[in-house]
């Protein structure tokens, strides 16, 4: 079969390049939309390769390339940049800017997890705040995520974030892989109306809404300091707590029931980067 690489940039390898890279030990992550697999090219770059399952054939390739292309166009400093693809008749292999960091995902709750630190975790939410904020208002088309999560904000060398796998769910609904769809995002997304911010799943299938509001409901006040302190991670330590607050009620509000009630993700990063100023005193060790 006949392989061709279509690239969004200069790229100083070849196909059968990151063919050779398709091998069990490169495998650095499985899922429901397919296998990603750590490639090390001959010009010494690495990349993520990431074989898509559930290819279709004939007009669903056309929407497929059409899909990736756009996707390929986005620039931003806190988005995974798009490489370029692989692909024949059965198969597409999408090429990504390499994160040595993994995902945030990993750092929080794998087995080496924990270790961030809050000035650090702040950060990463503000950067990611701005990539989402970037795709919901400001490239061209706009584009809904459609499954935020953890594992879906990979961080470099230097810790920062950057937001993974945007459009891939539309990619793959496009490319007639609607029977993947579940194990992609849990099932369709929430897709609230007037530009708000979408509600997105667990890739378990279990709904994010439903488990904030069910550890919400256990305290008694649900925004007071008192209450915050019951779900904050154990292992957080030195964090201030005016901050801490206040980024659980923005979280809170990107979960309100009402879409109207929702902020958009330019009123998020607004929130985010401007955040109360905590005096030594309320700083918990």
């Amino acid at each position: 079969m006949a392989w061709k690489l279509t690239t969004f940039q200069l790229l100083d390898f070849k196909a059968e390049d990151v063919l050779e890279c398709l091998k069990e030990e490169n495998i650095i992550g499985k899922g429901g939309a397919g296998i990603v697999y750590r490639g090390s090219m001959p010009d010494g770059v690495d990349v993520a390769i990431k074989r898509i399952v559930g290819r279709g054939t004939g007009r669903s390739d056309h929407g497929f390339s059409a899909e990736i292309q756009t996707l390929g166009r986005i620039r931003h400093r806190y988005i995974v940049r798009l490489l370029g693809y692989v692909s024949n008749k059965d198969t597409n292999l999408l090429l990504y800017e390499y994160m040595p960091n993994r995902s945030l995902g990993e750092l929080l709750h794998g087995s080496k997890g924990g270790h961030l630190q809050w000035q650090t975790r702040y950060r990463i939410v503000v950067e990611a705040a701005k990539g989402l904020c970037y795709l919901h208002h400001d490239c061209s088309p706009l584009i809904i995520h459609r499954d935020v999560k953890s594992n879906n904000i990979l961080l470099d060398s230097d810790f920062e974030a950057h937001v993974a796998d945007f459009g891939l769910a539309k990619v793959l609904q496009e490319a007639g892989a609607s029977e993947c769809m579940s194990s992609v995002a849990g099932s369709y997304d929430y897709i609230a109306p007037a530009g708000r911010k979408p509600v997105g799943e667990f890739s378990d299938g279990v709904d994010i809404v439903r488990w904030v509001r069910k550890t919400t409901s256990e305290l008694a006040q649900p925004s007071d300091a008192a209450s915050v302190l019951a779900v904050i991670d154990p292992r957080l330590t030195g964090y201030p707590l005016l901050g801490v607050v206040h980024l659980f009620k923005i979280a809170m509000m990107c979960v309100e029931d009402e879409s109207s009630a929702k902020p958009t993700m330019r009123e998020v990063v607004h929130m985010v980067t401007n955040p109360p100023q905590s005096s030594p005193d309320l700083v918990m060790l």
